[in-house]
């Protein structure tokens, strides 16, 4: 126990551990809950008989008192849910921010690039071997305890001993403070009910897969989603930060790493925040490794994850799939953080996906998050090759794969209505979009989400939902797939091409005059295929709609026509339409058949090989 002697000499009082520091050195605090609250306020008091000191500190929660007014008095700027993080430097006359990667950062510090003099941490007791743990906060302060000059250790007994690469040993120590109390912050609460959020957090969590390795980025938001995963199956967790909200998953065997490719069974962290339940709950953990960023953060090792699922959030994303994390107009949010690592890592993975949600609107409800272009000053923080699939209250924009045109169509539909017109005009005029491209989905009702459901047809499951702007290409290769007498049948008349106009009339509809409904496959990667339409157009005058109906080839007599029918019955039904028509081809018995299967009063008149069919939307008895 050679160490004992070694700890002993080195216990002192926070006011002389300070007071060893130089003039013009550079200081680096540990952050997070591995904060040393107690050097930090005796480096403020004695910051009177120190002079130009650089303070490098990542994610903290509490103001600087090396920070500037204007940052010191918030330690939140812009979205609530999302905390300051300065990773950068802070100057006792100003603040500056560093660009760089989360993932670097360890990297920079250690060659010197980014000096670090006097390291303040925070740790637990030693063990029986004289080793201390980091406790909570791993991330760059491995990095910065190996290149300082001096260590100055806050011994909190309450500090939770964590398992992984995050030692040091008594002798790598210089000045030791005993300190003893709780390091818990625990975040707002996202228990509270808010039907805005656990929309997009339910939504979100329609694309995370069993077996699927997760992120869950810093905020109310990606940790509300975990809510909404009680029936995954066998989740992993490789992430940079994780909160209260994973211990039930844990505790209720959502959570068990099972399927991970590297390190499984094993949580895979560089820091936590969070309650003293948390912390309990880390405490000697086995199960759960803390590592510096620099690994943890590291694409390369991020996308060895098989199904790596990297969920964040921004506060603005333009129309091209771009998304700003660090600036708010000209004033810097934050630093990104571990976002940009995480959702290129999410590419490199096998069937990886990288999420960013947010509300459509900031807090003020006065604007916008998806936008054309970015304010004056804002930057680019993950690239549009990068972002998969976006997220708000009114649905999932899939982007991997689209073209400008394409994303800049998936990312209106899911903008506030209030917006969609506004944005559909921007895109127009930055060559997003043609100049003909439609304005009816945006001066019509909403898109109506609550249509959307699932029904299995014999041994598959067909997505059924409302038609979108966006199902254009689709759509044609629906066309594409019929046989010459099916599209007879459907026209009426020979047609060898499906021109733009009518392709256009087809998924730009209102959702009230017009209505249309698709029945699409969908794969594991959410990518969709139209195997059925139907539709109604109404006739405000006489009340009516005129339906019609298209069901691929393969997929007939699998009753999904009768299926799309009732559909439009019942939607006919609520907008108070008082009767469908059709005009159908005499040769054409299955969809006539179609119509007499619904039990309503079909009424069909034969001329000139032509039936014309109406029947009353009466109610059933």
């Amino acid at each position: 126990m050679y160490w004992r002697d070694d700890y002993e000499r080195k216990v002192t009082n926070a006011k002389r551990a300070i007071s060893k520091i130089k003039k013009g050195r550079s200081i680096f605090i540990g952050g997070g809950c591995g904060q040393p609250h107690t050097l930090v306020d005796e480096l403020s008091e004695q910051s009177w008989a120190l002079a130009d000191n650089r303070i490098i500190s990542p994610f903290t929660f509490s103001s600087s008192p090396f920070a500037p007014k204007k940052v010191s008095d918030t330690s939140q700027l812009g979205d609530p849910d999302h905390a300051l993080d300065t990773s950068g430097t802070l100057f006792a006359d100003k603040a500056d921010y560093t660009p760089l990667h989360m993932s670097e950062i360890p990297l920079m510090i250690e060659s010197g690039r980014i000096p670090v003099d006097v390291a303040l941490v925070h740790v637990s007791p030693p063990d029986l071997h004289g080793y201390c743990s980091l406790g909570v906060a791993v991330d760059m302060t491995l990095s910065a305890v190996k290149s300082a000059k001096m260590v100055i250790a806050e011994v909190n007994r309450q500090m939770p001993r964590t398992l992984g690469d995050c030692f040091i040993h008594v002798s790598d120590i210089d000045h030791i403070i005993e300190v003893d109390y709780c390091v818990a912050h625990e975040l707002d609460s996202d228990s509270t009910e808010d039907e805005v959020m656990d929309s997009i957090a339910a939504s979100v969590a329609t694309l995370v897969e069993d077996g699927a390795t997760l992120q869950i980025g810093l905020g109310g938001l990606p940790n509300r989603v975990l809510r909404f995963l009680g029936d995954k199956k066998h989740l992993g967790v490789h992430t940079e930060m994780f909160s209260d909200g994973i211990i039930d998953l844990v505790e209720a065997g959502v959570i068990t790493g099972k399927k991970k490719s590297i390190h499984p069974e094993k949580i895979i962290t560089s820091f936590c925040i969070g309650s003293p339940r948390l912390m309990e709950f880390v405490d000697n953990n086995p199960t759960i490794e803390f590592h510096p960023c620099s690994y943890t953060n590291n694409p390369l090792v991020i996308g060895r994850n098989r199904s790596m699922v990297a969920i964040n959030t921004a506060p603005f994303v333009d129309l091209t799939g771009q998304v700003t994390a660090d600036r708010s107009a000209i004033d810097f949010y934050s630093s990104p953080g571990g976002q940009e690592d995480f959702v290129r890592g999410a590419s490199y993975s096998e069937g990886g996906r990288s999420i960013l949600a947010l509300p459509s609107v900031d807090t003020s409800g006065e604007h916008s998050r998806i936008v054309a272009a970015f304010p004056r000053g804002g930057a680019v923080s993950s690239s549009r090759e990068d972002i998969h699939y976006v997220v708000t209250e009114h649905g999932i924009a899939h982007l991997r794969g689209k073209s400008i045109a394409q994303r800049a169509l998936e990312l209106i539909n899911i903008a506030h209505p209030r917006y969609r017109k506004d944005l559909l005009r921007e895109a127009k005029e930055l060559g997003y979009l043609p100049q003909d491209q439609s304005e009816i989905p945006y001066r019509g009702m909403p898109y109506p989400r609550e249509y959307e459901h699932w029904e299995t047809f014999g041994d598959q499951r067909l997505f059924i939902r409302p038609i979108k702007p966006t199902d254009e290409d689709m759509l044609k290769n629906f066309f594409y797939s019929f046989s010459e007498r099916t599209l007879f049948q459907r026209f009426m008349a020979h047609r060898p091409t499906l021109d733009r106009e009518l392709r256009m009339s087809e998924v730009n509809i209102d959702y009230d005059e017009t209505m249309a409904f698709g029945a699409f496959l969908t794969d594991s990667h959410h990518s969709h295929e139209l195997v059925a339409l139907s539709d109604y157009r109404r006739d405000t005058k006489e009340n009516t709609a005129e339906v019609s109906f298209m069901v691929r080839d393969d997929w007939q007599g699998k009753r999904l026509g009768t299926y799309l029918l009732n559909l439009m019955i019942r939607v006919g039904r609520q907008r108070g339409i008082k009767a469908f028509t059709a005009e159908v081809l005499a040769s054409n018995t299955s969809m006539l058949n179609l119509f007499y299967r619904t039990g309503l009063d079909v009424n069909a008149k034969l001329e000139d090989d032509m039936y014309s069919v109406s029947f009353e939307l009466q109610n059933p008895d």
